[in-house]
C-alpha cells in the first residue's frame, strides 16, 4: 500500500517537473521571440509618397507605401499607424464620425518575409483645397513604438471651374473686331506634344501619341501644343478684405474666397495654356504666415505651378491691406494689362483705383463675387 502511493507520488512529481520545465522553455521562447522581432522592426525601412505633387479639388491621387525588411527573420502583423487629414479621403477608410477633429488615425497592416519588400497604393480623392503634409509615422509593438520620419506632401489647387463662367460676354477691342474669346491662340502652328492638364480642350488631343506612350489614365494623354498669335499681360488681385459697413457670415466668406480663388487660377491657367504672361496678388493669410501674394507677370508652366501650389495654402482670412495691393502697381506705373479684380464687394475707393488703371492704359474687369454661384 506505501509503496503504490509512493509511486503516485512520483508520476505526480514528475509530470509536475515536466510541466515546469516546459512552461520555463516556453517562456524563454516568447522572449528570444520578443527579442529578435523588435530588432527586425527596428531594421524595417518605411517611406511614402503621393503620386503628385499637385492636383485639383476633387480629383484623385495615389498614397504609396514602401515598406521593406532589411531582416533575415519574417514579422508579421506589423501595423503603420498615421494621423491623414480628413480633406484626404482615402478609399474603403470609413471616418469616425464621433472625432470631428481635422485628422484622424489611419492603420496599414503588413506580413513580411525576410528581405521582402512592399509597395501600397491607396486611391485618394482630394477633398478641399489644400496644402496637406505628412510627417511622421508609427509602429507600435508590446508596449514600445517606433517612430518613423515618412514625410511626403502635396498640393491641392482650387475647384476648376469652366473659364466661360469667369469671362463673361463684354466687348474688347481686338484689332478692329469685338471678341469675347482674349486668350487666343494659332490654330495652325505646331511647336510640340505635352501632357494632358486640367482644361485643356478636346480638340487638341494628339491622339496617336497618346496611344504610343503606353499609360493609362490622364498620365497617357498627350495633347498637342501650339505658338500664339500675339503676347498679352493679364494681372489678377483677389481680394480678402471685407467691408466693414457690411458683415458676411463666416461660412459665406470662406465660400466667396474659394470661389475667387477658382475664378483667379481659371483666369491664370487660361492664360499659361494660351501663351499670354500672367501674374497674380492678394492680401490673404498663408499657412505658411505671409499676409499676401504677390506673383509677377510672368509666363511659363513653371510660374502657373508656383502660383497654383502658393493658392493652396491661402487661408480665408485677410492680411494686408487691399488698397496697398493696388497702390503699389499705380506707382510703378503698371500698364497695357488686362487686369481682373475679384472683390466681395466693390466700394468707390476701389472705383477709384480702377480709373486710375484705366488712365495708364489697362483695361479693367471687376467681379463681385458676393452675385456668383459657387
Amino acid at each position: 500500500m506505501n509503496s503504490y502511493i509512493y509511486l503516485i507520488d512520483a508520476d505526480w512529481f514528475r509530470r509536475l517537473t515536466v510541466g515546469f520545465f516546459a512552461l520555463v522553455f516556453l517562456a524563454i521562447l516568447f522572449y528570444i521571440g520578443k527579442l529578435l522581432r523588435e530588432r527586425a522592426i527596428a531594421k524595417l525601412e518605411y517611406s511614402r509618397e503621393f503620386s503628385e505633387k499637385g492636383v485639383y479639388e476633387t480629383d484623385h491621387v495615389y498614397l504609396i507605401e514602401t515598406i521593406r525588411n532589411r531582416s533575415i527573420l519574417p514579422v508579421f502583423f506589423v501595423n503603420v499607424e498615421a494621423y491623414v487629414y480628413n480633406a484626404l479621403e482615402i478609399e474603403g477608410y470609413i471616418r469616425d464620425p464621433k472625432k470631428p477633429a481635422p485628422m484622424q488615425y489611419f492603420t496599414s497592416r503588413f506580413h513580411l518575409l525576410p528581405f521582402m519588400k512592399i509597395r501600397r497604393r491607396h486611391l485618394i480623392k482630394c477633398a478641399k483645397r489644400g496644402y496637406y503634409v505628412l510627417e511622421t509615422a508609427d509602429i507600435y509593438y508590446g508596449k514600445k513604438v517606433r517612430y518613423l520620419s515618412a514625410p511626403a506632401e502635396i498640393y491641392v489647387y482650387p475647384r476648376v471651374v469652366p473659364i466661360d463662367k469667369v469671362l463673361k460676354p463684354t466687348s474688347h477691342l481686338f484689332g478692329d473686331s469685338a471678341t469675347t474669346r482674349r486668350m487666343i491662340y494659332d490654330p495652325f502652328s505646331f511647336s510640340g506634344i505635352r501632357n494632358y492638364m486640367s482644361g485643356d480642350p478636346f480638340n487638341i488631343i494628339n491622339f496617336k501619341a497618346t496611344a504610343r506612350s503606353g499609360s493609362l489614365g490622364l498620365d497617357g494623354i498627350r495633347v498637342n501644343k501650339r505658338d500664339y498669335c500675339s503676347s498679352r499681360n493679364l494681372l489678377v488681385y483677389l481680394n480678402f478684405q471685407l467691408d466693414v459697413d457690411f458683415p458676411v457670415p463666416t461660412g459665406e466668406y470662406e465660400r466667396m474666397m474659394e470661389l475667387g480663388l477658382s475664378y483667379a487660377s481659371a483666369l491664370i491657367r487660361e492664360a499659361s495654356y494660351n501663351g499670354y504672361r500672367a501674374g497674380f496678388a492678394a492680401n490673404c493669410v498663408l499657412v505658411t504666415g505671409e499676409t499676401s501674394i504677390r506673383y509677377p507677370i510672368e509666363s511659363g508652366d513653371l510660374h502657373l505651378e508656383a502660383i497654383l501650389r502658393e493658392m493652396a495654402k491661402v487661408r480665408p482670412r485677410v492680411g494686408i491691406s487691399f488698397l496697398s495691393l493696388l497702390e503699389e502697381d499705380i506707382k510703378n506705373v503698371l500698364h497695357d494689362t488686362e487686369i481682373y479684380i475679384l472683390t466681395p464687394f466693390e466700394t468707390k475707393m476701389v472705383d477709384d483705383y480702377i480709373r486710375n488703371f484705366e488712365l495708364l492704359g489697362n483695361s479693367v474687369t471687376l467681379i463681385k463675387l458676393s452675385e456668383e454661384e459657387y
